[in-house]
């Protein structure tokens, strides 16, 4: 296979720190809920989000190999569960759970 543009690469840069993301958030959200089936939901789903980033990072050279596994944190992540640059985005408040009550 040819190699990437660099239009192609950004792209798919851009995808795994959007993945990247979704796997903090649904391991923050996995980690706040009190229901059992709820936090395995959310975190199959932080799984799947985990893959994503495994077959990006497969495409760009020079990314880093994993995203740290549930309940843990890797490079880049803080203990609440977001990136550092997420809760930059996000006015430095980690992810939480809408309860609705």
């Amino acid at each position: 296979m040819p190699g990437l543009t660099t239009k192609e690469a950004s792209r798919i840069e851009d995808g795994l720190h959007l993945e990247e993301t979704l796997v903090a958030k649904f391991d923050a959200y996995s980690k706040q809920t009190t229901d059992p089936e709820c936090r395995r939901i959310l975190a199959d789903v932080a799984n799947k989000h985990r893959h994503h980033c495994d077959v990006l990072r497969r495409h760009v050279p020079g990314a880093p190999s994993a995203v740290g596994p549930a309940g843990g944190t890797s490079p880049g992540s803080t203990p609440g569960g977001g990136s550092s640059s997420d809760q930059e985005r996000t006015g430095g408040t980690p992810p939480t759970l809408m309860t609705g009550r």
